[in-house]
């Protein structure tokens, strides 16, 4: 992939970082992707950077996905909020 092909898929992992967050679902998922300093708008850090980003992100994400089943997930207001949103 090219680097701003990184960046894009960096971004939009961040998205559901955010709104994992926002919803109240993450507790210290992401901690080790804060830690790396790297957010999708750093554009001038390496490719290596933000595939590492990536993978945190992946991480935290799939501890999520571990910890809670997809429909206890699918039952948090913020969430369907944003289903209803895209989908009414």
């Amino acid at each position: 992939m090219h680097k701003e092909e990184i960046v894009l898929l960096h971004l939009a992992l961040f998205h559901v970082k955010r709104l994992f967050e926002d919803a109240g679902i993450a507790n210290g998922h992401f901690k080790q992707y804060d830690e790396l300093g790297v957010q999708p708008v750093h554009i001038h850090k390496s490719k290596a950077d933000h595939k590492k980003a990536i993978m945190l992100l992946c991480k935290g994400i799939s501890e999520i996905f571990k910890e809670n089943p997809p429909e206890d997930i699918l039952k948090n207001p913020k969430i369907q909020e944003l289903l209803e949103s895209i989908a009414p």
